[in-house]
């Protein structure tokens, strides 16, 4: 429980490190903000934050020059698969988080040792468990966020294979789907990566190239294949419309494999649920008083 407890405050920690300002703004705050130099633009977006968040972000800001960043156990290509920019949120600001929360941990075990002097033997676990927290945390987010791209990757293939036979070049489709699904309620990640690989199209990279950077960024081996597949058509002058459509076949085949794998997956665990539930009852029921009786027949 103690664990636990120290866990979700280094969590803390890295959700304040990580937080991203809202993707939009109203046009009062807009224009508000048009009129404000940098220095009170900075003060109104500090002012913004919560209460909490200005507390930490001090210690964090003079914490991390100081560390190096290699302690930190994460490399700065799992932040950008994690979500998370290096250029806002880097590995020093990471370590910082890290430092603290187990700083923090320790602190909190020594406060409740006062009560109970035993728990100091838990000091250097916890310390331990609160600094691992944050690189768990990013794992975890990187993990979740493949697994959503993976989620949306066959109906973004199956849009560009529409577009593309009905005759819209592939720029133009990439950015009608990136337009389309960015509007959805509950967000769309391989949209947001999409609007950022046009941005590099339109700063001179070739579209290929741009497509290949994104699938680099994301760490996702089905859009990196899809990437690759792309690039090899155009260069050979092959139909994008057979390409989309086995690449569509492909993905759509692991999307089903991967649901039949955690299926599997759900049946181990009931079956362990079952066996804890069941196999008590069984022993108190009938194993006890049957070596009960078989206990009075051979003693009495």
């Amino acid at each position: 429980m103690l664990a636990a407890t120290f866990a979700l405050l280094a969590t803390v920690f890295l959700a304040a490190g990580v937080r991203t300002p809202a993707r939009a703004r109203t046009s009062v705050t807009v224009a508000r903000l048009s009129t404000m130099d940098s220095r009170e633009a900075a003060l109104s977006e500090s002012g913004a934050r919560p209460l909490w968040e200005r507390l930490i972000h001090p210690v964090l800001a003079s914490l991390a020059p100081r560390l190096r960043p290699r302690w930190a156990g994460l490399s700065e290509r799992e932040l950008r698969r994690a979500g998370i920019d290096p250029g806002r949120f880097g590995l020093g600001d990471l370590l910082a988080i890290k430092v603290v929360g187990a700083i923090a941990g320790a602190a909190l075990v020594l406060g409740l040792a006062t009560m109970t002097p035993g728990i100091l033997i838990l000091m250097p676990a916890v310390s331990f468990g609160c600094f691992l927290a944050p690189s768990i945390a990013v794992r975890r987010r990187r993990v979740a966020r493949q697994r959503q791209m993976q989620r949306e990757l066959p109906d973004l293939i199956g849009l560009l294979k529409a577009f593309v036979t009905a005759g819209i070049p592939m720029e133009q489709a990439l950015h009608l789907i990136s337009a389309q699904q960015s509007r959805c309620a509950t967000g769309n990640l391989l949209a947001d990566e999409i609007r950022q690989a046009l941005s590099d199209y339109g700063l001179g990279l070739t579209i290929d190239r741009a497509l290949d950077a994104m699938a680099q960024r994301v760490g996702l081996e089905e859009l990196e294949l899809l990437a690759s597949a792309l690039a090899q058509g155009k260069r050979q002058g092959a139909g994008m419309e057979r390409i989309l459509r086995d690449q569509e076949t492909v993905v759509r085949l692991q999307q089903r494999n991967r649901a039949a794998a955690e299926a599997s997956r759900v049946g181990n665990l009931l079956v362990g649920v079952l066996v804890l539930v069941y196999l008590p009852e069984f022993m108190v029921l009938i194993m006890v008083p049957l070596f009960y009786g078989i206990f009075l027949r051979a003693f009495s």
